[in-house]
């Protein structure tokens, strides 16, 4: 069974990042812009990217941090290096009473710890014009290696937003169904930015006018039937690579063992996830869809047909969209 009311509180209760959170993730993401504005020679101007520019961040398990990117674009000094643009941001926030016990340096951006609660990394990027086209090409900045790194998460956010679109948004909630399974379950690892791939990957033109993606449970039933389908066809792990820069492979930190793990483990909760969708029983499916997201999804019945409990419905929070 569907179950699409309860996917909502669902989503709504236990996966999505909670109001108070985001309104604090909004309010220091938005402090820091503002310092940086006015305070950083280099300064133009700052984005949202990951999980807080798709709006696919979940709320993270038990105490543990989560964590949220801005892009950070800033003036191309021919006579600076790449890691001399990682030390000026670090600097200028250093320079601040509010920041200087917060911020860390990275490889590829500058760290500020909000203890206990998430970290906002600004990763630097800088823009240039290609000699060939005479496009602009965005490059961040390895402060390990001392390299400029191509880059396009604006040209990511579009593609994802596409795909999103072509689902009437659903794609969105089906990610962060996919990660609060990988979260909680805690028996497979996979980067987001690559789970997201292969979410994104899995959508097709032609959906727009199917019926694949008319609620919560059809997409995601859909959106992990094409995956599965997908890594049982590959035994040996595939180069997936960033979907508008082919040069940047996200499974170049993965190796075999990992993908083959994952791929056991995605079969398995497939499995699952069809066998809940296709049961008919009530109690019977709120079981299985439990064996996947745990006990506070749904709410079984009794002989009677009445419901354990009264439902408790919480307002999604407005940065997520129902």
């Amino acid at each position: 069974m569907k179950h699409v009311p309860d996917f909502k509180n669902f989503l709504s209760d236990e996966v999505n990042l909670n109001e108070t959170r985001l309104k604090r993730l909004n309010t220091s993401s938005s402090a820091a812009d503002t310092f940086l504005s006015t305070n950083l020679d280099a300064y133009e101007k700052t984005e949202r990217q990951g999980s807080y520019g798709l709006q696919t961040i979940i709320k993270p398990v038990g105490d543990r941090e989560y964590d949220a990117d801005m892009l950070l674009y800033m003036k191309y000094d021919e006579n600076k290096k790449p890691k001399d643009y990682i030390n000026d941001v670090y600097n200028c926030l250093k320079s601040n009473d509010n920041y200087k016990d917060k911020v860390h340096r990275k490889t590829r951006c500058v760290h500020i710890d909000y203890v206990g609660d998430f970290h906002l990394d600004l990763v630097p990027c800088i823009t240039q014009k290609n000699s060939w086209t005479q496009e602009d090409e965005y490059f961040i900045c390895n402060n390990k290696d001392n390299e400029f790194e191509k880059t396009d998460g604006t040209g990511y956010r579009d593609w994802f937003n596409g795909k999103t679109k072509i689902t009437d948004g659903h794609l969105k909630r089906v990610t962060r169904l996919l990660k609060f399974l990988r979260d909680h379950k805690t028996n497979f690892s996979v980067k987001s930015i690559l789970l997201t791939t292969l979410i994104g990957n899995s959508v097709y033109a032609a959906d727009e006018h199917s019926d694949n993606f008319t609620d919560i449970p059809s997409a995601l039933k859909t959106v992990s039937n094409r995956i599965n389908n997908y890594l049982q066809l590959n035994y040996i792990m595939p180069e997936i690579c960033n979907p508008v820069l082919s040069t940047e492979s996200f499974t170049r930190h993965w190796d075999q063992d990992k993908y083959r793990n994952f791929r056991e483990k995605f079969d398995l909760y497939n499995s699952k996830i069809n066998e809940a969708y296709d049961t008919k029983d009530h109690n019977t499916s709120i079981k299985k869809w439990r064996e996947l997201f745990g006990d506070k999804f749904g709410e079984l019945k009794d002989d009677n047909g009445n419901k354990e409990a009264a439902a408790v419905i919480v307002s999604a929070p407005k940065f997520y969209a129902r």
